[in-house]
């Protein structure tokens, strides 16, 4: 935090001295050159002070986003080691930023920042500076910056183009640093536990070599040269266990660049043999005893029987002492791996009658005891008593409205009778008064008192099978 703080303070002090007389320039290397396309090349920010002594720069460079894209950025062999913003590009703009420093002032010419330009098209594509600003290391933050450069770069055919510099005097730019990559120890700060390591890298278009060495030194000098047509991976075998650097080197026509180098760790011995031991007591214990030289333990597996009870990170146990985890108690067959930071495992195996140990609750403590109000048996019985009370209630209000509307229609029936009662009772005074008028008569001819008889025969007779009808109706309503 404190070298990015020096850089900031540094890079502000510009804007208090706009108007300082410039002498130092940012340019590119090559300036110019052909390159074929599709094939990666790259091209150095430079910054010439011109004999001022400078610590920081910041810029913007331009680029022909039709004709070029950038594939990345690197910092190596750059004559910074502060950065206020990482060096970024925008492919769409056609842009690319840096800003940094050093708390270290020179006044010679030193690289910024490489950018690995990918070519998209044949033809012609120019650079430029569109920002620029150079500090002076003179307590001041004066900013010498006087111009930026240019480059003009061609784009030949796919493989016909190579690349030269024209118009350098002499003064070529070497590769810089491959970036060196792992497909089987992909971490650096990682522990793997095979020897064999596969490397790969990506040359750009102006490697003409690359040399290459694995060594448990991280400061040495490649020696085993691989051939450029295809050197852009290598399977190596590490000779033992232990930390590792592979070295990888670039040469162009300008002789070799910076190194890249790459750490790889390797521990392919397992942890010491151990005993497991019950340790009783209020938190009964497995007693463990076993190290690990190179990558250090990782975690334990605790196993009883076939299955894997328990995990616990070796940084969580105090004294070589594994809790015993929840279960029944009884006789088990416990098996106990220690687990090295590299994969390595070392195995125990014990029977032992272990003793109960209840689940614990959150806060910690044992959870109290299991109420057993609530039992499956108990609620099947009160979800049985529920479902046969609810069919009854049902039933019962069922059958009271069948009685209810018996009874309603039994009273219709009632008053149906009562109305037919008074009707008949009706007709039948009045056929009686008519009767008793004809009898009076003495002019009656025997047909009209066989009509007479005849009516009071079917008065009778209508009343009786209304009567009976009623009856019977009654006697449906009531279920008889």
């Amino acid at each position: 935090m404190g070298s990015r703080l020096f850089a900031r303070t540094v890079l502000a002090f510009a804007f208090l001295f706009p108007f300082a007389s410039g002498a130092a320039e940012l340019n590119f290397s090559p300036p110019s050159g052909t390159f074929p396309n599709g094939a990666e090349f790259t091209v150095k920010v430079t910054l010439d002070p011109k004999g001022k002594s400078v610590n920081a720069a910041d810029g913007t460079v331009s680029f022909d986003a039709s004709a070029l894209s950038v594939a990345r950025i690197s910092k190596d062999g750059s004559a910074f080691s502060l950065w206020t913003a990482e060096p970024a590009f925008s492919n769409s703009a056609g842009t690319v930023s840096f800003s940094g420093g050093t708390p270290t002032a020179f006044s010679n010419s030193g690289t910024v920042i490489s950018i690995v330009f990918t070519p998209k098209k044949e033809g012609s594509a120019a650079l430029s500076f569109t920002k620029g600003a150079v500090l002076a290391a003179d307590g001041k933050g004066t900013d010498v910056y006087e111009k930026g450069g240019t480059a003009t770069l061609t784009i030949g055919p796919a493989g016909e183009g190579s690349a030269e510099e024209t118009g350098g005097g002499g003064d070529g730019i070497i590769p810089i640093a491959p970036i060196i990559n792992s497909s089987t120890h992909s971490k650096p700060e990682n522990w793997y536990g095979t020897t064999t390591i596969a490397f790969s890298w990506r040359p750009t278009v102006d490697v003409t070599g690359t040399r290459t060495l694995l060594s448990d030194v991280e400061i040495v000098q490649p020696t085993s040269l691989q051939d450029q047509k295809t050197a852009t991976s290598q399977v190596v075998v590490a000779p033992g266990d232990g930390v590792w650097f592979f070295h990888a080197q670039y040469k162009n026509e300008f002789g070799w660049g910076d190194q890249g180098v790459r750490k790889v760790q390797i521990d392919t011995v397992p942890p010491k043999e151990f005993e497991i031991r019950l340790v009783d007591g209020e938190k009964p214990s497995f007693g463990v005893e076993t190290t690990d030289e190179l990558s250090g333990l990782d975690r334990y597996e605790i196993i009883f029987g076939e299955d894997t009870v328990l995990t616990v990170k070796a940084g969580d146990i105090a004294g070589g002492l594994i809790p015993v985890p929840p279960q029944e108690g009884g006789m088990q067959k416990v098996t106990i791996k220690a687990i090295d930071k590299a994969g390595n495992a070392q195995s125990a195996q014990k029977d032992l009658e272990l003793p109960k140990v209840v689940k614990p609750t959150k806060g910690g403590e044992p959870p109290p005891v299991e109420n057993k109000i609530w039992t499956i048996e108990r609620i099947l019985t009160i979800l049985f008593a529920l479902v046969i009370g609810g069919l009854g209630t049902s039933q019962y209000y069922a059958k009271k409205r069948v009685e209810e509307e018996k009874a309603r229609l039994l009273q219709s029936v009632l008053e149906v009778r009562d109305k037919n009662d008074k009707v008949f009772s009706a007709m039948r005074e009045e056929f009686e008064q008519m009767v008793n008028d004809f009898d009076e008569k003495p002019q009656l001819t025997p047909t009209e008192r066989d009509f007479l008889e005849k009516i009071k025969e079917v008065l009778d007779i209508s009343e009786e099978l209304v009567d009976t009808s009623i009856e019977d109706l009654k006697k449906k309503v009531r279920g008889q």
